[in-house]
Order: C-alpha cells, then structure tokens, then sequence
C-alpha cells in the first residue's frame, strides 16, 4: 500500500456514520478522536497502522481506508478554540 495521507483536523465519518477529527503522529500514522474527546483533550479512539486498517487498543478492526468518508468539514485545533473562550 502506498502512502496514506488523510487532512489534518479533517473530519472524517465511517459507514456507521459515527464521525471523528484525524490528527497525524509520527511520519505516517494518524489518531482519530470522537468530537467529545477532540474538544476535551481525551484519548483517540483509533489508530491507523501503515496497512490502513483502523486499530482500536492496538488490535485490528473492521475498518479500512477505503470505509472512510472525508465530509469536508475541518476542526478548529483544540488550542485554538481553547484560547478564544479564555
């Protein structure tokens, strides 16, 4: 597989239509975090490993890549909306 490139902050939705913000970390991975734990700072929900299959906890899922929707949307950066309410 070549290599996976999602947006930064990109929201992305799965087929069960829950949705979720993707962040990059590392050279080529991505975590991917339900809206409530993006604006909270919680943990991410899923992990994309080099073979595009969607981890959960470290084990494999389901879901691929190719189950992924980019609805165009992008999430503000949680520092940011953190300093427009202080």
């Amino acid at each position: 597989m070549g290599r996976i490139i999602l947006r930064e902050c990109g929201i992305y939705a799965l087929p069960d239509k829950r949705e979720f913000v993707v962040r990059g970390c590392g050279r080529d991975g991505y975590t991917f975090y339900s809206h409530q734990a993006w604006k909270g700072s919680g943990s991410s929900e899923y992990r994309l490993n080099t073979e595009g299959r969607l981890l959960s906890k470290g084990s494999p899922t389901r879901w691929r890549i190719a189950d992924l929707t980019d609805t165009g949307r992008t999430a503000e950066s949680p520092h940011v909306a953190t300093s427009r309410t202080a």
